[in-house]
């Protein structure tokens, strides 16, 4: 029975594959990946060249996603394990992690502790395999693995202007494992003798995918400040914004992506020979209005279609206008540095009410099959975000 869960994954690896890696394009990728990630379309195109790259095993296609919080960095990060989960021929690229930054450093040693990042993706891998896998499967299955670092701008090599070694720490670990190197990793496995023993894998990292994500929150402002100093030679760009009542106004927007150079991210921290171990470095765009919009009324996780289910689990189907849409996004908008995360907080705070109480709101009306309604109007969004 040694490997029995792998070697079935095997047999289904190569029953699924009907097609050769390389024909599964970047454009195919992106298109899979867009099912889940609105807004970002300039970001995917980068990404599904990445993974791409990964999967075909030609050229590594690691990437540094740069964007403020609630923009879709870990959303990506989950879509792209989706990818993996519904396309059949990447069953042997399943195991997948996410692990945070800070993780990665023992603190008091000063140790960069890759055995903690195996760990994890040996988890992942298991759970493909079975619990009798061998050495070699679980060697593979942990060599073709996509490992997504998160907070990676917390370990920057300066704080607050002073040097930091544990940014120094991580980033030269983690740009050595980028390069390739063959790490030793002890673990147990199934052997020959169909007895499970310890074995030591010898790990190529170089056929594993690195995406490292961060908001980078200092950066904005640093780089935000070089472009408004006097005498800088640059402007930020006027943009007419139209509101969702219709008013038109002139608003002057930065944007990270128009103005940074390489050299923000070395003053920032960012050691040069670990930014040069990415393919691209791909910066997220701040979510506009008709993107919140979109989000809010059609993302799997968006707020409204948690509530919405809640809701039908009483029998009651809960619509929203389209102004009200509008005017939440807009208020949403106005939370740059929290993208897509406004949503959930400016419609908690209208639902909260309705899903505490829906028979005492007085807003239950009669709908269709004997069910009940309820609807988000466009008074009922003024009147909590302008409190």
């Amino acid at each position: 029975m040694s490997g029995e869960m792998g070697g079935s994954m095997a047999r289904e690896a190569g029953q699924s594959a009907s097609r050769p890696l390389e024909a599964i394009t970047p454009v195919e990728i992106f298109d899979h990946l867009k099912k889940g990630v609105l807004g970002q379309d300039g970001a995917l195109r980068y990404v599904s060249v990445a993974v791409y790259k990964h999967v075909t095993g030609k050229v590594p296609g690691n990437i540094l996603l740069i964007g403020s919080s609630g923009t879709g960095k870990t959303t990506i990060m989950n879509n792209i394990q989706r990818l993996y989960q519904e396309v059949p021929e990447y069953l042997p690229f399943r195991a997948m992690t996410i692990i945070n930054a800070n993780l990665l450093v023992d603190a008091d040693r000063l140790e960069f502790r890759p055995d903690r990042l195996m760990a994890a993706v040996e988890q992942r891998a298991r759970a493909l395999l079975g619990g009798r896998a061998t050495a070699e499967e679980l060697r593979q299955a942990m060599e073709r693995a996509t490992i997504c670092i998160d907070e990676v701008d917390k370990m920057s090599s300066v704080v607050a202007g002073k040097p930091n070694p544990l940014g120094v720490v991580l980033q030269q670990g983690l740009l050595t494992l980028m390069e390739g190197e063959h790490v030793a990793y002890r673990t147990h496995a199934v052997t020959d003798d169909g007895e499970e023993k310890p074995v030591t894998l010898d790990l190529d990292t170089g056929h594993m995918m690195f995406i490292c994500g961060g908001a980078f929150e200092e950066l904005y402002d640093q780089v935000y400040l070089r472009v408004t100093k006097p005498g800088s030679g640059e402007r930020l760009k006027s943009h007419a914004i139209q509101t969702a009542d219709g008013q038109v106004r002139i608003e002057e927007r930065f944007s990270l992506a128009d103005f940074l150079k390489i050299e923000d991210l070395f003053e920032y921290g960012m050691v040069p020979q670990f930014i040069a171990r990415f393919d691209n470095i791909v910066l997220l765009n701040d979510l506009t209005v008709d993107v919140l919009k979109a989000i809010l009324l059609k993302s799997y996780d968006s707020p409204f279609i948690r509530s919405r289910r809640y809701f039908d689990v009483m029998g009651i189907d809960l619509e929203i206008e389209d102004l009200a849409a509008a005017l939440i996004a807009e208020a949403a908008e106005k939370h740059s540095r929290t993208g897509a995360r406004a949503l959930r907080t400016i419609f908690g705070k209208i639902v909260n009410r309705l899903e505490f109480d829906p028979e005492g709101s007085n807003r239950l009306e009669e709908g269709e099959d004997g069910r009940k309604r309820l609807r988000i109007t466009a008074d009922m969004v003024r009147r909590v975000t302008a409190a």
